[in-house]
């Protein structure tokens, strides 16, 4: 049986939070999945980018495992984050994970750098405050633009419908004196007639968003309706800002609609309307108007996500299971089968994992679930995430010379010590009986190969800090058995350099489960 273990090539925390929304945290030794409270009263989340390296996953499928054994559904990839300094955290926890869809920019950022940085991923770019590529905030975006047109249909009824113009939403309601406007929600009084609302609402957007308006109800072209001229390159410095509409509470009043017969309107290099900015089959963003819009874009499906739920007094080590992520991965690197193949892409391009909170909690704008904190591949520790794959390569031909029964000697040899980080090291156990019985022979019985039975597995401890690195495991960490006895390999690979690490061993018999735990000690070195 075997574990070969990978490190990611990127990751970073994005924060929805409106003070860090541009903010690039690339550099940083910590990932965190957190929700921070605003001045607004609200708790905005957090998200969780990593990417491991396209070039190292297609060698581990195609030459350390072969592609045949990964593809034979009993091979498991995991991935792993290791915990450090949770907070304030609720009894019952959930992540979810899933196969981003677009590619984005580390960036060097740190949180705690002043100025702040952003020069790579954040929540609302995908790669740096400069570029400005904004992740899509919906199957149908709108309209990304420099100028847009667009006309108010028809008199709401009460709060029917809003338009929102980057992360503020504009909602006509009856009375603005009733509600408290924020800086994500401006309320808008309908008035007595649609040129009425048109003022209230083109005020209303000058005086909060981004964007300039001009309120030309009566421009040449226009019904005798209100009508709104938005730009966005003239105010504010975000250059693009999306604009939607969207109905409240399943309301299908329309409302708001982007105006059919004017002339002059002028996407300036932006997407219509009409043009979905999501591969068939993914999504992303987050579907509140509470928040701020952006996160991040992934796959939808079962075959795209993972889940992993935390109880009181767990462990917050993430282990996620991604195998049916890597197969569509693999079917892109091995065979070009990409998202263009169907609505349920069979390949999907490896633009790594987005880890979140599940979407009630993360829409759930009043309270906090804590803190969880994860070590980065900038970590100065010995935990950076892991993407791990395990299969079975385990032979045992001799189970009928297996040690079922009595107390045993057990050693280690072949033992180097000291293994270079890129060897394959084949270890091998000396197994025989503590108290043999006498018989009469010409050679010696410690020349005789013993076997544990075929239930006998590996384990492997940090020395120093009791850290389990890669645990019994009943399916993935079996002993094999050839003439000369047991043996088992181990990838120093996916070990981290310049520790020292402990070899346990598990037997199971009649008499029931030993471990062997003898100081069988090596060394990985770069």
């Amino acid at each position: 049986m075997a574990y070969y273990s990978l490190f990611p090539e990127i990751d970073s925390t994005i924060y929805s939070h409106p003070n860090r929304d541009t903010l690039n945290t690339g550099g940083d030794e910590i990932l965190e999945i957190v929700k921070e409270k605003h001045t607004d009263q609200k708790y905005y989340p957090s998200r969780v980018l990593i990417k491991f390296k396209n070039e190292e996953i297609k060698e581990t499928i195609s030459s350390v495992i072969g592609s045949s054994t990964f593809n034979n559904n009993t091979t498991k990839v995991n991935l792993n984050l290791f915990q450090t300094e949770p907070k304030n955290l609720t009894t019952i926890l959930n992540l979810d994970v899933f196969a981003v869809s677009q590619s984005w920019h580390e960036g060097k950022g740190r949180y705690s750098n002043i100025p702040t940085s952003s020069n790579g991923c954040s929540w609302l770019f995908r790669d740096d405050s400069i570029s400005k590529t904004i992740w899509p905030t919906g199957s149908v975006t709108g309209l990304t633009f420099g100028s847009g047109s667009y006309v108010i249909g028809k008199m709401p009824s009460a709060s029917a419908h809003k338009f929102t113009i980057g992360n503020v939403s504009y909602i006509p309601v009856l009375s603005s004196s009733l509600f408290t406007s924020t800086d994500t929600e401006v309320f808008v009084e309908i008035s007595s007639s649609v040129q009425l609302l048109n003022i209230n609402l083109s005020n209303a957007i000058a005086a909060s968003s981004s964007a300039v308006v001009s309120a030309s109800m009566l421009e040449t072209g226009w019904p005798t309706v209100g009508g709104l001229v938005i730009s966005a390159s003239q105010k504010g410095t975000i250059g693009n800002i999306v604009v939607t509409t969207s109905s409240i509470a399943g309301n299908d009043q329309a409302v708001f609609s982007k105006h059919s017969t004017m002339t002059n309107f002028s996407l300036q290099g932006g997407t219509d309307d009409s043009s979905p900015t999501f591969y068939p089959g993914s999504t992303g963003s987050i579907d509140t108007d509470l928040l701020t819009a952006g996160g991040g874009t992934w796959w939808t499906g079962s075959n795209y996500t993972s889940t992993q739920q935390f109880l009181n007094a767990d462990t917050l080590d993430t282990n996620f299971e991604v195998t049916s992520i890597m197969q569509r991965w693999s079917s892109s690197l091995f065979a070009s089968q990409t998202h263009n193949q169907g609505n349920l892409p069979s390949g999907i391009e490896n633009h790594g994992f987005l880890i979140k909170q599940p979407d009630s909690i993360e829409h759930n704008t009043s309270s906090s679930f804590g803190e969880m904190q994860y070590f980065s591949v900038d970590t100065h520790t010995i935990y950076p995430p892991k993407l791990t794959f395990r299969w079975d390569d385990s032979t045992h031909e001799y189970t009928s010379q297996a040690k079922n029964s009595g107390e045993l000697n057990v050693s280690l040899y072949r033992n180097k010590k000291e293994y270079n980080q890129n060897d394959i090291a084949l270890f091998r156990v000396n197994v025989r009986d503590k108290y043999p019985v006498r018989t009469f022979v010409t050679s010696s019985n410690f020349l005789d190969a013993g076997y544990f039975t075929a239930n006998s597995f590996y384990s492997i401890r940090d020395a120093y800090s009791e850290e389990e690195v890669i645990p019994f495991d009943d399916n993935f960490t079996k002993m094999s058995a050839d003439s000369e006895g047991m043996f088992f390999k181990i990838y120093m690979k996916g070990l981290q350099p310049e520790r020292y690490y402990r070899l346990l061993f598990k037997h199971i018999n009649t008499d029931g489960t030993t471990i062997y735990d003898n100081d069988y000690i090596f060394k990985v070195i770069r």
